[in-house]
């Protein structure tokens, strides 16, 4: 007798076999990744992660010890005072704000209008007349001024280190009210010589207190190297000795290239 074999069984067996072949990959694999676990059972992640929490808790105990160690070394006055000249306090005390605009009017055709706006060197011989009149701290649009803190500008805008800031410029100072105006508001002083011949807008008040935040910059030195008083004297010595021994020197030696220097317009040979 013959057997006939129809399509439909031939689909299903083909099948059958396909979904086998699978159940074994499956097998295999799940075999594979298994043994490649770097932990094996539940035991011993349930260790590894004791000790991962034992050594957190540990170095969040080195972290306060540290802290309360810094917290003691502050009640130094003298480390205290470092601390505050270089900007890493925030501070309050009296002094006086000054505010900076650009002139309000409208400008006649041929006035030159950057003449009219506030630039950065507006701010730069501000904030040094304020030091020469004993400032203690100073900030400009909510940033501190410290010794290492540049201003410039990137077309009108100006910056302060890399941080952009923009009329009106609110200048803060801390130290004797009286004296920081007076040094501002001088005849032939300040706001005479650079505000008036502009019409630049300032309004200058006296407060009682002010707060300056602390200096966000880096304070890191890559370069610089704290020496000893000797070594600096005998290093400054040592300069005067070989300036005194030669004659007054000049871009390229000589003064008559000195004065070349300048008729060609700066330019180097």
């Amino acid at each position: 007798m013959q057997i006939q074999i129809r399509s439909w069984q031939v689909g299903v067996g083909l099948a059958s076999m396909f979904l086998g072949m699978l159940l074994v990959f499956q097998l295999r694999t799940e075999t594979k990744i298994k043994q490649n676990l770097p932990t094996k059972n539940v035991n011993s992640l349930a260790a590894l992660i004791n000790k991962l929490e034992t050594d957190r808790t540990r170095l969040e105990d080195e972290v306060d010890r540290l802290r309360q160690y810094l917290h003691e070394y502050d009640k130094d006055d003298e480390v205290r005072s470092l601390r505050m000249a270089s900007g890493l306090y925030p501070l309050k005390g009296e002094g006086i704000e000054v505010i900076l605009t650009d002139a309000s009017r409208e400008l006649r055709a041929f006035e030159d209008p950057n003449l009219f706006i506030i630039h950065y060197d507006h701010l730069e011989l501000l904030i040094n007349e304020l030091w020469a009149a004993g400032a203690e701290a100073i900030s400009i649009n909510g940033e501190r001024i410290a010794t290492r803190t540049g201003l410039s500008c990137a077309g009108t805008t100006i910056l302060v280190d890399t941080k952009r800031i923009a009329p009106p410029y609110i200048i803060k100072a801390i130290g004797d009210q009286k004296t920081l105006k007076a040094a501002l508001t001088m005849p032939g002083g300040y706001v005479q010589t650079r505000i008036l011949p502009y019409e630049l807008g300032i309004f200058i008040e006296e407060k009682a207190e002010l707060y300056i935040p602390a200096f966000k910059g880096s304070l890191v030195f890559e370069h610089a190297t704290v020496v000893s008083e000797e070594e600096l004297e005998a290093a400054l010595s040592a300069e005067k000795k070989g300036i005194d021994g030669q004659r007054e020197v000049f871009p390229y030696g000589d003064l008559s290239d000195f004065q070349n220097f300048h008729e060609d317009g700066g330019e180097s040979r």
